[in-house]
């Protein structure tokens, strides 16, 4: 029997047994961080509607600004173009996308608007119309900005308002959804950088009622 022989043949036996030690090890490393990624990752979906000019990315939990502006549009559109006869579809349509402490409010404003005996009794109507849409990173928010028209029954040209639509948009599930909704008159977006330009005429205001 040669020892030397043998000797070798363990030596590399075991210089075979750890390197297989490293691959296994190896791809139990690789396999490990595969799976953190196939559980960790979210489908995103690239979209070209044909009503966009841009292509638009769709995640579960977040989406590009142009999608996000898109959808602001779609619900102030629907918000400014209410009737007497049209609210409870509306409205109905609105509860799909907005958050429930949100969708109360509006839903109530709404009806009072369209439950008005002045507005219903003149049998009149109203409709938005979007002139330019901005979106805000920091805040989430899509102004968008236009006018809205009045109609009542015996005019031949509707009231026109500058009007601002501001919403907060979230991404949860791989949908929209409104958080806050405002609007005020105007053309100009309350946006960050207008409340810092603003900030001394509200400390100048509140100086004037303190004073008083």
């Amino acid at each position: 029997m040669k020892l030397s022989a043998m000797m070798g043949s363990w030596e590399k036996a075991n210089r075979f047994a750890y390197y297989l030690l490293l691959s296994n090890a190896a791809l139990a490393v690789t396999l490990m961080g595969t799976l953190y990624l196939a559980i960790g990752n979210r489908e995103r979906v690239v979209l070209v509607p044909p009503q966009l000019d841009a292509r638009v990315t769709v995640g579960m939990t977040t989406a590009s600004s142009e999608y996000l502006k898109s959808f602001g549009l779609y619900i102030a559109t629907l918000v400014g173009n209410i009737t007497p006869y049209n609210v409870d579809f509306l409205t109905d349509i609105l509860s799909r996308y907005l958050d429930a402490r949100v969708y109360t409010a509006v839903r109530t404003r709404l009806q009072a608007v369209a439950n008005d005996p002045v507005f219903r009794n003149s049998g009149g109507a109203s409709w938005f119309e979007a002139r330019r849409l901005d979106y805000e990173k920091e805040t989430s928010r899509v102004f968008v900005v236009g006018q809205l028209n009045t109609l009542s029954a015996g005019k031949t040209n509707p009231d026109v308002a500058p009007v601002v639509y501001e919403l907060r948009i979230e991404m949860r599930d791989g949908r929209p959804l409104v958080l806050a909704l405002d609007s005020y008159e105007g053309s100009e977006p309350h946006s960050l950088k207008w409340q810092a330009s603003h900030a001394h005429e509200s400390k100048s205001a509140d100086a004037r009622g303190e004073a008083r």
